[in-house]
């Protein structure tokens, strides 16, 4: 008999980025972001944040503030 692992629930998590372009834009992102704990990591979902950033300014930008919190009162 074998053991069925069993995969956590998707938890949406509320994210929010303020950015600087190399033009000297700021501008400040938020939004709604889907993860499943124990499949991805803060790490992964940043990167995937990261890369839409990145698709909507370009590659040349860095970023001045994030935060990504479970998004519930």
């Amino acid at each position: 008999m074998t053991a069925q692992t069993e995969t956590p629930e998707p938890v949406t998590y509320h994210w929010i980025a303020t950015i600087q372009t190399g033009r000297g834009q700021i501008a400040t992102d938020d939004g709604p972001v889907t993860a499943v704990p124990g499949v991805h990591t803060h790490t992964s979902t940043y990167q995937a944040i990261h890369g839409s950033l990145t698709e909507k300014y370009g590659a040349n930008f860095v970023v001045l503030f994030f935060s990504l919190t479970p998004d519930q009162l």
